[in-house]
């Protein structure tokens, strides 16, 4: 019960270093947009950044502390060491099937284990693509699809800029196919050996609140006007 509640203060905590808000839950700044807040959860598919986030020694992941940050409840669907074709399976089948009108937000990370695998460009794409048409049904929810980022871990390809790239650039014109996505770019600030564990993989605290921002920011300008 102990550990429970230090888990859930360190949340608390960090949803408060995103939203600009003191430990009081006071606001740092006043808000100057109308926002539409999202309805039900925020539903996260992905790998292991989201399903086991103490690989890389953090206490959340990115998903659970932009969805508190947002106010909403984090439903994580992910498998360690998935790929998109994976995610894919996720959405369509089973328990973690998505189901229309479940929620108006939803989040995808699916890139950096098709980089490690050296899934054919085709391949992932396709499961993108397949992917992205389950949310095509009324109402459909918000997307945010999260950029895949550079790591530091020896032999990865996504230690390569370049490759980190090519992959983002077909992430995002299959994206463009589809109004509701949104894409998570979190590259301006991301520095790999501050950011991640010591395997060069997996995102530590500081790393996970640095997608957390991204998330939240993105989540935002898309549901928010002046």
């Amino acid at each position: 019960m102990r550990v429970r509640a230090l888990f859930a203060a360190a949340v608390v905590a960090a949803a408060c270093v995103l939203t600009g808000t003191t430990v009081t839950g006071q606001p740092a700044t006043a808000q100057a947009q109308d926002c539409a807040r999202p309805q039900g959860p925020m539903v996260a598919y992905g790998h292991s950044y989201l399903h086991s986030p103490e690989i890389g020694g953090a206490n959340a992941s990115y998903a659970t502390l932009a969805a508190t940050a947002l106010r909403v409840k984090p439903v994580i669907r992910a498998v360690n060491g998935g790929t998109t074709l994976d995610v894919d399976a996720l959405v369509h089948k089973g328990a973690t099937k998505w189901v229309p009108g479940s929620a108006d937000l939803v989040l995808i990370d699916s890139a950096i284990n098709d980089i490690e695998q050296k899934l054919p460009t085709k391949q992932w794409t396709t499961a993108l693509r397949h992917t992205l048409s389950a949310f095509s049904t009324a109402p459909v929810p918000m997307i945010l699809l999260v950029e895949p980022l550079q790591v530091s871990a020896a032999g990865h390809p996504g230690r390569d800029p370049k490759v980190i790239a090519a992959y983002a650039a077909a992430q995002r014109k299959v994206a463009s196919e589809f109004d509701a996505v949104r894409i998570v770019d979190a590259h301006s600030g991301w520095v790999p050996r501050l950011d991640l564990s010591t395997d060069g993989i997996h995102p530590n605290a500081v790393g996970m609140l640095h997608l957390a921002r991204a998330v939240r920011s993105t989540a935002i300008r898309s549901s928010c006007s002046p």
